[in-house]
C-alpha cells in the first residue's frame, strides 16, 4: 500500500490543486490537511471524502493496477493535464455494453443481408 499522504499531496500538486480551497471543501483549516499529507494511513471515510474532491478513485492508494492514468501534453496555449480513472466495476460495466452493442451491430448486419439476398 502507499503511503497515502504523501499520495495526496502528490496528486494535489501535480494537478496544481489550490490545498486551501481543498481543505475549504472538506470543511478542514489548510493545517489539518497538511497533517493529512504526513500520515501513511488515515481512516477509509476520510480518504472517500478526499478522494470526491481531488477525483481520484480511492482505489489508486492500493496499488490497484490501471486506477488512474495521468496524461501531459504541451499546447500552444500552455501545458495540459488529464487524469482518466476507471474502477474494476466501471470496467465491468463498459465490456458489457460493448458485448450488447456487438451484438447489435451483428443483428443489423444479417438483417441487412437478408434483405439484401431478397432483391
Amino acid at each position: 500500500m502507499k503511503h497515502i499522504g504523501k499520495e495526496l499531496k502528490n496528486i494535489i500538486e501535480s494537478r496544481q490543486l489550490m490545498k486551501k480551497s481543498i481543505a475549504d471543501q472538506l470543511q478542514f483549516t489548510p493545517t489539518n490537511l497538511s497533517a493529512i499529507f504526513k500520515k501513511s494511513s488515515i481512516d477509509c471515510e476520510l480518504l472517500d471524502r478526499i478522494c470526491r474532491v481531488i477525483q481520484v478513485p480511492p482505489s489508486y492508494f492500493f496499488d490497484e493496477p490501471g486506477s488512474i492514468n495521468n496524461v501531459n501534453a504541451t499546447t500552444v496555449i500552455g501545458n495540459a493535464q488529464a487524469a482518466v480513472g476507471a474502477s474494476a466495476a466501471e470496467l465491468s460495466t463498459l465490456r458489457e455494453l460493448l458485448a450488447e452493442k456487438e451484438r447489435t451491430i451483428q443483428i443489423l448486419l444479417a438483417q441487412i443481408g437478408t434483405n439484401t439476398g431478397h432483391k
